[in-house]
């Protein structure tokens, strides 16, 4: 059996502490277990250790990146000799360099959880874009914690979703209960036959026919985009899709749909496209479920967009 990493991410007041205090503490997770916890920020909620070692977890503290190293590792296996670990790593560390770090064989990261205050959130989409990149990117599961009224749960999924397009997000409100994304959030009506979709709502259409294909199954669809490049399954397919911004101009990530056209041969890639169809659903083995595939009737060549990057505001 390996010794399983459970790496904890998030910025500083992100609700690290708590979520790895109540996993440890209120359900399950520690029994039969011999687990440690590496701390490596200070925050407002203190581990009680007396109270962690009664569950059979150990507690040490790393105050530099620089500690990261194989023999730091070797030494706490040989010390504590762990079943599981839980990191919670500073949020001003360099996630990807933990992750690279070399770890004795028996060790190995198996999941990769992040914490993200959503009442701070958009400050750090602002300001620290490449920061929260880094926290997010390699995330398996991430919980918006301190979710009010005013906070549109479409705004945070959609910049997760163009940084991280798989990882599972759970929405918390301010009481600790769990919330939902609601319908409608959605900027265009969900039960109508046809939908227009507007330029800036291109990204939230695709996000969201990508999660909950049946919804739009059967549904008119106009929208504009650039031809990415033909299918290579389907012989008359090919992709219409935008580029978000996941961090800086350098670093963007594709969104779109798969379409259906005779004329998918004669369009040259980066041209900026008009499609008007109606969606189908197709299972996707790779994918495991349905996938929208819009049959496109009305196809014709339009200027670029003045911003051709895709916003999720």
């Amino acid at each position: 059996m390996k010794t399983r990493i459970y790496l904890f991410t998030g910025f500083l007041d992100s609700g690290k502490s708590t979520f790895i205090n109540d996993t440890l503490t209120t359900t399950d997770f520690c029994e039969n277990e011999k687990s440690l916890l590496i701390v490596s920020e200070q925050g407002e909620i203190e581990y009680n250790q007396e109270q962690l070692e009664s569950f059979n977890c150990d507690i040490v503290y790393v105050t530099s990146e620089e500690q990261w190293t194989y023999e730091y590792f070797e030494e706490l296996k040989n010390k504590y000799n762990p079943t599981q670990i839980l990191v919670e790593l500073n949020g001003m560390y360099n996630v990807n360099r933990f992750l690279a770090c070399s770890l004795p064989d028996e060790w190995q990261v198996v999941q990769v959880l992040t914490t993200i205050n959503a009442q701070t959130f958009a400050l750090y989409i602002q300001n620290m874009r490449s920061l929260l990149f880094q926290h997010v990117v390699h995330t398996d599961l991430l919980i918006f914690n301190r979710i009010n009224d005013s906070i549109k749960k479409s705004f945070l999924r959609n910049n997760i979703k163009a940084i991280n397009s798989h990882c599972q997000i759970i929405y918390e409100k301010e009481d600790g209960t769990v919330n939902t994304l609601d319908e409608d959030e959605l900027p265009f009506d969900i039960t109508s036959d046809e939908l227009e979709i507007l330029d800036h709502d291109f990204g939230i259409f695709c996000m969201d026919a990508l999660d909950h294909p049946d919804k739009y199954e059967g549904k008119t669809i106009t929208m504009k985009g650039k031809f990415i490049g033909r299918d290579k399954q389907l012989e008359d397919g090919f992709v219409i899709g935008r580029l978000a911004m996941v961090c800086c101009e350098e670093d963007t990530s594709l969104i779109g749909m798969v379409c259906l056209h005779p004329a998918a041969k004669q369009l040259i890639p980066d041209e900026w496209i008009q499609v008007k169809g109606k969606i189908e659903l197709e299972f996707d083995n790779e994918l495991g479920g349905n996938v929208c595939i819009l049959k496109v009737d009305d196809l014709k060549v339009v200027p670029p967009l003045e911003n051709e990057y895709v916003t999720f505001d």
